[in-house]
């Protein structure tokens, strides 16, 4: 977002005064393509929330996980807490390309965890509480997925918008 800003104060500054309703024209439409502060705000205290269900299903097989192997869970549970620091991070510095690619990337990691759990667990023995615990991690798994596609979509417009204005900056050049 901050890059985005920059890239318009330099577009306006920058830009051929000979069409200055052609500048406002461009900012007017990258404000209205540009993903909010609020919106990615949004967004991502739902992905924590969703990171948080994720570390619960994951602590709710971790007895299961560990009778296949110890490492599982532990891993998985860490991967939790690298996202949870990853969005945190993102809320506070602010939505760049960057930092959402990597959220994005770690919620994808969860995604994929869920999955491996789910098949470990089906593939080992199973007791009473198999089937619970395979779908609290199925859910977990793909609401991390659903999640991170609407934060794609977000993260998508966002780089149009700092493309387009840096585009326009540098046709501006000329």
């Amino acid at each position: 977002m901050k890059r985005l800003v920059g890239c318009v104060f330099l577009f306006l500054v920058f830009a051929p005064l000979a069409k200055p309703q052609a500048s406002k024209d461009v900012i007017s439409e990258l404000q209205r393509n540009m993903p909010s502060e609020k919106e990615f705000s949004e967004l991502l205290a739902k992905a924590d929330e969703k990171v948080s269900a994720f570390e619960a299903a994951i602590k709710n097989a971790k007895s299961g996980l560990d009778k296949i192997d110890a490492k599982h869970a532990r891993n998985y549970l860490d991967a939790a807490t690298t996202a949870h620091l990853l969005v945190s991070k993102t809320i506070k510095n602010g939505a760049t390309a960057y930092n959402l690619v990597g959220v994005l990337t770690t919620l994808d990691d969860l995604s994929l965890d869920a999955a491996m759990s789910t098949t470990f667990l089906l593939a080992a023995p199973h007791d009473t509480r198999t089937n619970e615990v395979v779908i609290a991690l199925s859910s977990a798994g793909t609401a991390c997925n659903d999640i991170a596609e609407l934060i794609f979509h977000a993260t998508m417009r966002l780089i149009a918008a700092e493309e387009t204005a840096l585009n326009k900056l540098l046709d501006g050049q000329h």
